[in-house]
């Protein structure tokens, strides 16, 4: 049965791991194609990508936190 947890936590943090990184390349484009007209570089829409790519790192750590609470908690 731990065997069992243990797949389960590691599905759920691929998922949430490449959640986040869509999550950044997706804004991280977006904000470059907004700021090519204006001649923006790629390190300018990283830069304003990483406070909304920080929000949803937090948030994926904190439904990671609570997952692992009920798959431990369930028994």
């Amino acid at each position: 049965m731990a065997e069992e947890k243990q797949k389960k936590l590691r599905l759920m943090t691929y998922w949430l791991f490449a959640t986040v990184m869509i999550v950044f390349a997706a804004v991280t484009a977006y904000l470059y194609l907004l700021l090519t007209p204006l001649s923006g570089t790629i390190w300018q829409a990283i830069a304003k990508a990483l406070p909304v790519t920080l929000v949803v790192a937090v948030a994926a750590a904190i439904v990671y936190a609570v997952y692992y609470y009920m798959v431990y908690k369930k028994e």
